[in-house]
């Protein structure tokens, strides 16, 4: 750390992670309102599924302002809607919703069409479901993209690009700062979309079940990668511990107090200097 934090700031690469967390991610806005006022301005973005939107979002030049007021247009939309192929194909059909709304939305707010067009660098993180691993996309149309990385199996059907199957990239990448790492950041912001405290909680309702089991395999994939770049870089990696809580990934109805709640909860935090190191986890193995 005392490398990182001796070399002049004009030198030093700041990357900002952004998870994916569905309706949660409205967290990030005041995560990056808190990161921004406390002098961090990011060289690089890497995005996943709702982070993914949130990065191009503020990637395209998008103060903070018209970021919460895209947030609340999401709450007071319906995005995605019954996928009426299940009415006859049950098991065959692609996926329980279709994702027309999102698709919509974004064709109407991004203010570019293409990466080469964002004011800052983004990579969107995506799973390629015949490599069976991840891909990271940062060239040629970012509504594709985009569409790609928030296609959350079983909820949306997956996206194709170039003959291949692409789904959220948060099945094998949701935090990605070891790709931040990879690309040279000294730097890395990120919040992550859960507190790792509350999963002592009993889980209850299939799709929730889904989400933990995704969580189970998220955190022991952070543990080896924080052990891997903390040591060399300067992570600011917080947990999303506020009260608001929601039923689902997917429901929107209240962002704008997220949004507020973690603004607060992550001046606070960079502040007072938390964050370099996470909300401690018990090692594998442990009970």
């Amino acid at each position: 750390m005392g490398t990182i934090n001796s070399m002049p700031a004009e030198s030093k690469k700041t990357a900002l992670v952004l998870c994916g967390g569905g309706a949660q991610g409205a967290a990030e806005i005041g995560f990056y309102q808190a990161m921004v006022e406390h002098g961090a301005k990011p060289d690089f973005i890497i995005g996943t599924s709702i982070g993914a939107i949130n990065g191009a979002f503020i990637a395209s030049g998008l103060d903070i302002s018209h970021l919460k007021e895209l947030w609340k247009e999401i709450s007071e939309q319906k995005l995605y809607r019954f996928n009426s192929e299940l009415l006859w194909r049950w098991g065959n059909a692609s996926s329980l919703f279709k994702p027309s709304g999102i698709k919509r939305f974004l064709k109407r707010n991004l203010p570019v069409d293409t990466f080469k067009e964002l004011n800052i660098p983004l990579t969107v993180v995506a799973t390629d479901l015949q490599k069976a691993g991840s891909v990271y996309l940062d060239n040629g149309s970012l509504l594709s993209a985009l569409m790609a990385s928030c296609a959350i199996p079983v909820y949306f059907p997956p996206q194709l690009m170039n003959g291949r199957q692409l789904v959220d990239g948060g099945i094998t990448n949701n935090i990605p700062i070891d790709k931040a790492y990879e690309m040279g950041a000294d730097a890395i912001y990120c919040m992550l979309s859960d507190c790792r405290h509350q999963f002592k909680n009993t889980v209850n309702g299939l799709f929730n079940m889904i989400i933990r089991t995704a969580q189970v395999s998220q955190h022991e994939k952070l543990r080896t990668d924080i052990q891997k770049i903390a040591a060399n870089t300067e992570l600011y990696l917080l947990d999303l511990c506020i009260n608001t809580r929601l039923t689902s990934v997917l429901d929107f109805s209240k962002t704008e107090m997220i949004i507020e709640e973690a603004y607060r909860f992550s001046k606070r935090a960079l502040e007072q200097g938390y964050g370099c190191q996470p909300l401690p986890v018990e090692p594998s193995g442990t009970h």
